[in-house]
């Protein structure tokens, strides 16, 4: 029994050190920990007594930083893959092998990195509207990037130095749930690992799809930067609370 634990043991800081190595290589989502550590409540913001009225904020929050150790994974398996194809693409041989598979399994990554990184934004976008008070008859009416994007109100300012991060996710998105034109773009980044989407706004072809070739990186390094101000805003607002 001794030597399975310390073999248990042994697992996890090989693994461990793996995640970290894996940091160094890709621009990750910073949480605060790697993949595979546990839990701590020490990672929640700190919302300074504040109860929010409708969901119990602890478990909400251990949930969205939690989903981000999936995101986390996601991201390094799509790096993974698309150097594999730039790999072979890159040794110009007259006989290339493409599996089909690694395409779409780099496409699926996207959509579930794009679906998990909104959620994630319209959760904070809730919850900051509910602190700020901005519910009528129980309804928050600014609970997802779209409304936010929509000013339906005027004075919920606190995000506008991320509205291209939130417009990006809201188009990437819908472009992989909605845009019927989106299954005529088989592209990959040619320099870096990117989202890549034809939009054709409420499937409307009298306009132009519009086509998007986003960096990875750059969509990344910007959640980052609204992760942590995010929840500064949210110890900021609940001290007076």
């Amino acid at each position: 029994m001794k030597k399975e634990i310390e073999q248990i043991i042994k697992d996890y800081k090989n693994n461990l050190d793996k995640c970290k190595e894996y940091r160094k290589k890709y621009l990750l989502i910073d949480t605060g920990k790697e993949i595979i550590e546990n839990f701590n409540v020490k990672l929640i913001p700190n919302f300074n007594g504040y109860k929010d009225p409708y969901v119990n904020e602890q478990l909400k929050f251990m949930k969205l930083i939690t989903d981000l150790d999936v995101v986390n994974q996601n991201i390094i398996e799509s790096h993974e893959i698309w150097g594999e194809i730039k790999k072979v693409e890159n040794l110009n041989m007259q006989l290339q092998i493409y599996n089909t598979y690694k395409y779409k399994r780099l496409n699926k990554l996207h959509e579930y990195i794009v679906f998990d990184l909104k959620h994630f934004v319209d959760e904070i976008i809730a919850t900051i509207s509910i602190i700020r008070g901005f519910v009528r008859e129980n309804k928050v009416y600014i609970s997802s990037i779209g409304a936010y994007l929509s000013k339906k109100q005027s004075d919920f300012i606190d995000f506008d130095n991320f509205l291209d991060l939130f417009q990006i996710l809201d188009d990437l998105s819908n472009s992989y749930k909605h845009s019927y034109a989106n299954s005529d773009l088989s592209l990959i980044g040619r320099d870096e690992d990117c989202f890549v989407a034809l939009y054709s706004k409420y499937n409307d072809f009298d306009t132009n799809p519009t086509p998007y070739v986003i960096s990875m990186n750059y969509v990344i390094d910007e959640f980052n930067k609204f992760y942590s101000f995010s929840f500064e805003l949210i110890d900021k607002l609940t001290k007076n609370k």
